[in-house]
């Protein structure tokens, strides 16, 4: 007797790659600055406000427009990575990030630098570490 085989292809498509479309448009929108330490020490965030659109986000103080800078996520890590790019003789801006609901964190060294391993800022370490909120409304 003949006997059939039945072959089954699955094809592996990886899973970060849905969390990409995920965080990708749950950064999308305003986040307001909540507070901003450099190099161990706390900055003056009042009124400064992050739009985050597909794969750039512009800051603001108050209505006025500063600068855009592109950027690119990468989920697949522990912590999540993200890479931007200022597009000027300031170069690229290793980071990581952290969304939780309503609720953004962005850690980055200097351009040039190291990415950072953990959300903080450090005396002598030159990192940025950024709590941000979605705007209401």
């Amino acid at each position: 007797m003949y006997q059939r085989f039945t072959v089954i292809l699955l094809i592996a498509i990886p899973a970060w790659a849905d969390d990409k479309k995920l965080d990708s448009a749950a950064i999308e929108g305003v986040w307001e600055v909540v507070s901003t330490t450099y190099d161990g020490k706390e900055v003056a965030a009042k009124g400064r406000t992050l739009v985050f659109g597909e794969k750039k986000f512009t800051t603001f103080i108050g209505d006025k427009k500063k600068r855009a800078v592109a950027f690119t996520l990468d989920p697949s890590t522990d912590p999540k990575r993200i890479d931007m790019d200022r597009g000027d003789k300031d170069g690229k801006a290793l980071g990581i990030y952290e969304i939780d609901m309503d609720q953004l964190k962005l850690c980055y060294g200097e351009p040039g630098a190291e990415r950072p391993k953990a959300f903080e800022s450090k005396p002598g370490k030159k990192v940025f570490l950024i709590i941000l909120r979605r705007a209401k409304g």
